[in-house]
Parts: structure tokens; C-alpha cells; sequence
């Protein structure tokens, strides 16, 4: 039973820290105030406000946690979620695995950066997840995405609170030494990823970032799996960045700089299942010229018209409209046309090969679509049934026609929350190209009210609970993959041991090897036996999606902001500062998101 404010100041004031005793009286319900866990001082009054956010935040505005501290394990987020551990931390903050003492299920709590950037980053992700979960009946489990339970407010950070999955196909197939899967495995990943990118075409949205990072076990022990990580997706007509999708994932068109839409994520699936099938990237770019040179080592050289209408052409392409061919960190020069798709994934099966041959077409409009890609023989009846010679292409399936928008509930918006963080300083912005010309359908503008709000920034879900959270379900081991965790993925058990067998015990998919960001350093060829090591950034990030021109997001926040919304009329920042314009970032150079 939760407890009121009153009642716990009556009660446990003695558990409560000077900041918590006045914070408290802002949560209707209280369910768990970790009454064992080591606590920050929190700093109260005006002058805590301008140090560091009362003292909760370090200098990059990440909330000070686990990460931070191994003491603050059992700590609270909201008088209600119990902090177990670290799931894996980036640009935007950490994840936690967390035990919500009101429902009594695990949870993965993302905590974002107390900065502008991040936190109105942040909204957009809410923003996509609440109309994806409108518009899902089946709340997830039929499209295959994380579900997000909740988002709430606390010391100034978004929390967004999702499901707790098991471990990521990164760390998948890390733990099968990077042998590759079977064809009947990957055809099953294969199938349940066409169904996700189905429902999000149907809902005109983009992922921007699929990879094997972002595509968790739903159980250690099946094959069920969900896509994660929607911090850099977008409503297809509400497109904001042009520096989008993990470098080994990136389509042509983000490279060129052509105009995007959700056939990018068409050919992330192709690359993700090639990479699933030999056990290392199908492009494995050292910088993006070396990227687009290994696409057209084995594709190919791209149509002339895309290049002509590429706003990058002159990076990657003389004024002949020839290739620049430069050498790589390790002399290697590659050219155009030397390999071919069978040869490169060292594969027999005329299927496989044809289906990925559909996925990796360098016009988007000739692409698989999900519907085409799921009516596949290959998808469809196996390999067995396919014809083709090896290296074959399939049938033309374009994104020329998407499908009719859902008539259910439209994406709600979210208030802005006032920051006390100084945004970046201004930048050169990007221009994005024109739109591909679809059949343009705005939602209609609908707001979520909002919760009600504090003192001190803390919003909804309020609440702590008390009786510790039940050892069978503070862990996830298994046969199959073994235990262990990945980014909302579940984290090792509390002895510190993995599963028992299959693959071995798994590991955080951003803290593993010893490495304070884990799988995020380890995902070079350097950790794969391949070339020698590099820095992270060089390797593969994901930096920070870049943005447009100002007037895309001033646009795509209006109905937030603009006058006749929930919030017309109120004192707020000038959303054209929100996201600062990024400069183009120099060559063989990444920021902080994966790249």
C-alpha cells in the first residue's frame, strides 16, 4: 500500500535526506524511498539550483546514478522505481534497470540529459512511441517494438519508462563468437523485423536506426525479438536531420544526401541480415567515403540521376560523375563493381541472396517494400522454393505508393519543460533536400494534457514502494543465449553470473569487457580479430542527428507551442534555439551518438 507525503514525514523522516523532506510533499503517493540505499546530498533552496541541478546532475547534465556510483544501487526515481543497476548509457543519458514498486514488474528507465538539446530530443521519441502505441491494439507485441509504459518527470529529467527486454543480436551473435546464424534463425528474425517496419510504414514513421543494437530477445531462451530506441525517428512527413542511421547501416541516400524516407530502414534490414548470416558488417566503412565505396565495391556504381540530385555528390564524385577512389587506414583502395552480393556473404543459398539483393537497391523507389519483402519466397516458402540463380535479383517491389494513414488516435504533444542547462552555441545548419514527393498527410493536432507540474520539475507518476523486489525477478537467466542484457535489455543476475548454457552468459549491451561503455567499444573489427583498433568515434559512431533548417523543427513543435495549443501563451524558450544547428562535422569524424 502506498503511503502519503504526510504519512512518510510522520513515519520515516529520519530515511529522507533534507532535499527529499520538502520533495516529498510534491507525490501524492509514495511507494519506496530506498531506505538502504547510500543517498546525494541534494542541495536545497534557489542557490542548490545553480549547482549542477541540486547537486543530481555531473557536468555533462546526466542525473548522477549507478553509473556514477555503485552505492546509489537501490536508490529511487520518483519515490516509486528501485535503481538495480546500469543497462547502458550514451549521448542522451543512461538506462537503468529499475523494479517499478507499483505494478511489481522490472522495468527499463531511460533517463535523459538535463539539457535542451536532448530533453526536446527526447519529446519527439515520446511523441513517435505514444502514436505508435495508439495506434498498436496488440500494445507492442504484435508489431514487434518496445513497449513504453510511461513517461514522468524527476529533478528536471525526462524518464521514459519501457519494458525490460533480454539481450541485443549484437551480443547475440558476440556470444556465438561471430560465427553467424542459421539461415532458419535469421529468416525468423527476418520475418518478425518485416512486421515491425509493416506497422511503422503504416504509420508513416522511420526509425532512422536500425541495427543489431536496437533489435533485442524478447527471452533469453527465444526467438522472439523487438525493436528498440525510437531517439532518432521521425514522422515521415516531419523529417528534421540529415545525419541519421549507424555508419554501417546508412543508405545511400543519407550518405549522398538525398532525400530520405522509410526506405532507409529497408535497407538497414538488409545489411542487419547479412551481418546476421557471416558475423560481421556487409559494409564495413572505416569513415563515410569509405562507406559509400563499399557499397559500390559490391552494388555497383549508384543511377546517375541519384547522384545529380545528391546535395554531397562533390564528396564522393569528380565532376565526371566518377568515383573518388581514396584508400583506407590500411592502404586498401576500393573500386567499383569487384564483388559481387553471393561472393561477399560467401553464401550458396539463391534466395537469401536474392531477397537482400531487393533490400540493398540504391534507388529507394526500386527497394523491397515490407509488404513485397514479406510475400518473398525466400520469407515466405524458404529457400527451397526460390528458382533464381544465385545472385539473382527479385521482382521490383518500389515504395511508390505508401499505405493509407491509421485513422486512430493521432501523436499527442508534449509540454516543453523548462531547462537549466545552457544549450550549445550556434553552428552551421544543414539543409535538407527537397521531400520525395509522397501523398503529404499531416495528423491531426491532438495535445495529451499534461501532468501537473512542481516546484522543482518533477511531473507525473509519482511514487515508492516498500518490500524489496522479489530475487526471481531481479534477474533473467536462461538457456538459449544465456543471461545477461543489452540497452533496455536485462543486465546480469545479481551474483554477477550469465546463463548456463547455449551461447554463453551475456553482457550489457553499452557495459561489458571491462569496458565502461562495453559493447559500444567493442563494436570495431579491432574486437572482431579485423584491423587494428581505433578509437570508438572512428569506428562506428552514431553522432548527433543533424539538423535541418530551423523553420523544420519551429514547424514540427508548433502544435506544442504555437498559438491555440495547450501551451499558447506561456513564457517559453524560443524553439528555434532548442536544437542548435550542427556544423558538417570534418571526415573520419563522429559525435557522441553512434554513427
Amino acid at each position: 500500500m502506498p503511503l502519503s507525503a504526510a504519512q512518510v514525514l510522520k513515519m520515516h523522516r529520519h530515511l529522507l535526506t533534507e532535499f527529499e523532506q520538502s520533495e516529498v510533499l510534491e507525490y501524492p503517493q509514495v511507494f519506496f524511498v530506498g531506505a538502504a540505499a547510500h543517498k546525494l546530498r541534494g542541495v536545497p533552496g534557489p542557490a542548490g539550483s545553480a549547482n549542477n541541478n541540486h547537486g543530481y546532475d555531473d557536468e555533462r547534465g546526466d542525473y548522477m546514478s549507478v553509473g556514477h556510483d555503485p552505492r546509489l544501487t537501490h536508490d529511487h526515481l520518483a519515490y516509486r522505481y528501485e535503481v538495480l543497476g546500469l543497462l547502458g548509457k550514451g549521448s542522451f543519458g543512461a538506462v537503468l534497470r529499475c523494479f517499478d514498486h507499483k505494478t511489481q514488474t522490472m522495468r527499463a528507465v531511460k533517463i535523459i540529459r538535463n539539457k535542451k538539446r536532448f530533453h526536446h530530443q527526447a519529446l519527439v521519441e515520446v511523441k513517435v512511441l505514444e502514436h505508435l502505441r495508439n495506434n498498436d491494439a496488440a500494445g507492442g507485441d504484435a508489431s514487434n517494438l518496445v513497449s513504453m509504459h510511461e513517461y514522468f518527470y524527476f529533478r528536471s529529467h525526462l524518464c521514459i519508462a519501457f519494458e525490460l527486454l533480454s539481450i541485443n543480436l549484437y551480443e547475440f551473435i558476440k556470444n556465438n563468437n561471430f560465427q553467424g546464424l542459421s539461415l532458419g534463425l535469421i529468416r525468423r528474425f527476418a520475418q518478425q523485423l518485416l512486421v515491425s517496419l509493416r506497422f511503422l510504414r503504416s504509420c508513416r514513421v522511420i526509425h532512422c536506426d536500425l541495427k543489431p543494437e536496437n533489435i533485442l530477445l524478447k527471452a533469453p531462451n527465444k526467438s522472439g525479438i523487438k525493436v528498440i530506441d525510437f531517439g532518432s525517428s521521425c514522422f515521415e512527413e516531419e523529417r528534421v536531420y540529415t545525419y541519421i542511421q549507424s555508419r554501417f547501416y546508412r543508405s545511400p541516400e543519407v550518405i549522398l544526401g538525398v532525400a530520405y524516407d522509410m526506405g532507409i530502414d529497408m535497407w538497414s534490414l538488409g545489411c542487419i541480415l547479412a551481418e546476421l548470416f557471416t558475423g560481421y558488417p556487409l559494409f564495413p566503412g572505416e569513415n563515410e567515403a569509405e562507406q559509400l565505396a563499399c557499397i559500390m565495391e559490391v552494388m555497383g556504381l549508384p543511377p546517375r540521376h541519384l547522384v545529380d540530385g545528391a546535395s554531397r555528390r562533390r564528396q564522393f564524385f569528380d565532376s565526371a560523375g566518377q568515383p573518388r577512389i581514396v584508400a583506407n587506414s590500411r592502404g586498401k583502395r576500393r573500386r567499383p563493381g569487384t564483388r559481387d552480393l553471393a561472393t561477399a556473404l560467401h553464401c550458396s543459398d539463391a534466395g537469401f541472396v536474392s531477397f537482400l539483393h531487393g533490400c540493398l537497391r540504391w534507388d529507394p523507389r526500386e527497394r523491397l517494400s515490407p509488404e513485397a519483402a514479406l510475400a518473398h519466397e525466400w520469407v515466405r516458402d524458404g529457400a527451397a522454393s526460390f528458382s533464381g540463380p544465385v545472385g539473382a535479383a527479385p521482382p521490383r517491389g518500389a515504395y511508390t505508393q505508401p499505405p493509407p494513414v491509421s485513422s486512430s488516435r493521432p501523436p499527442p504533444q508534449l509540454p516543453p519543460q523548462p531547462m537549466t542547462a545552457r544549450a550549445a552555441g550556434p553552428q552551421q545548419p544543414q539543409q535538407i533536400a527537397p521531400p520525395v514527393p509522397y501523398r503529404q498527410v499531416q495528423p491531426p493536432a491532438a495535445s495529451l494534457p499534461p501532468p501537473p507540474a512542481s516546484s522543482n520539475g518533477s511531473l507525473t507518476s509519482r511514487g515508492v514502494g516498500r518490500a524489496a523486489p522479489p530475487q526471481a525477478q531481479m534477474s533473467a537467466t536462461g538457456a538459449g543465449v544465456g543471461g545477461g542484457g543489452g540497452y533496455y535489455g536485462n543486465a546480469q543476475p545479481p551474483n554477477g553470473g550469465g546463463g548456463a548454457s547455449g551461447y554463453g552468459s551475456g553482457a550489457s549491451a553499452y557495459a561489458s569487457a571491462g569496458h565502461a561503455s562495453g559493447a559500444m567499444t567493442d563494436r570495431s573489427h579491432a574486437a572482431r580479430g579485423g584491423v587494428p583498433a581505433a578509437s570508438w568515434s572512428q569506428q562506428q559512431g552514431h553522432g548527433q542527428p543533424q539538423q535541418q533548417a530551423p523553420d523544420a523543427m519551429s514547424s514540427f513543435l508548433a502544435p506544442i507551442t504555437g498559438p491555440g495549443s495547450l501551451l499558447g501563451g506561456m513564457a517559453l524558450p524560443d524553439v528555434r534555439g532548442l536544437f542548435p544547428p550542427l556544423a558538417p562535422l570534418p571526415q573520419g569524424t563522429k559525435s557522441s551518438r553512434r554513427c
